[in-house]
């Protein structure tokens, strides 16, 4: 057998050994993603993996968007049988968030944000904002069967004197 395909050879068992490589995340970075402890080398330091992009975490169903980059691992090359896989973010498909202790789904218009001991749900311009310490909404407007009960209703009804107000208007 000639160098070259000896060569050859050992290049393809070595691209065949990494082609699915699993371990604990080892490093987190909001820039630069992840690095996965994928043994110990000859000193017994920790052999990591270069800086892998963010995978999303968390149980959802987020239809994939035309342009966003995927891959499929197909073990035993043939590819009806592969298993597809979100590939991180591009310019064209940026992350929503670089808050590596908050949790971001941002989709068609709505943004919920999760960190800090908050759900913060975004759309159009009005937040609202869900802690122990109770609900606060900003912006927007407060309705209550077709009626304002937000910070600027009124009531009918109000006699001067401890007595009770009638309904808001």
């Amino acid at each position: 057998m000639s160098v070259a395909l000896k060569t050859e050879l050992e290049r393809m068992r070595s691209a065949m050994a990494n082609m699915v490589r699993v371990g604990p995340v080892h490093a987190v970075d909001a820039k630069r993603g992840y690095r996965l402890k994928l043994g110990q080398d000859a000193e017994g330091q920790p052999f990591l993996s270069p800086w892998l992009p963010h995978p999303e975490t968390g149980k959802t169903s987020v239809p994939l968007k035309v342009g966003q980059i995927v891959g499929v691992v197909s073990a035993n090359g043939d590819l009806r049988q592969g298993a597809m896989f979100r590939g991180g973010y591009s310019e064209a498909n940026a992350s929503p968030n670089d808050d590596m202790a908050a949790n971001v789904f941002e989709d068609a218009g709505v943004r919920v944000e999760i960190g800090g001991g908050e759900l913060r749900l975004i759309i159009g311009g009005v937040t609202w904002t869900f802690s122990g310490a109770g609900e606060a909404q900003a912006g927007g407007q407060k309705t209550h069967d077709d009626l304002n009960v937000g910070s600027t209703h009124r009531h009918t009804g109000v006699v001067v004197g401890g007595a009770l107000t009638e309904g808001p208007v």
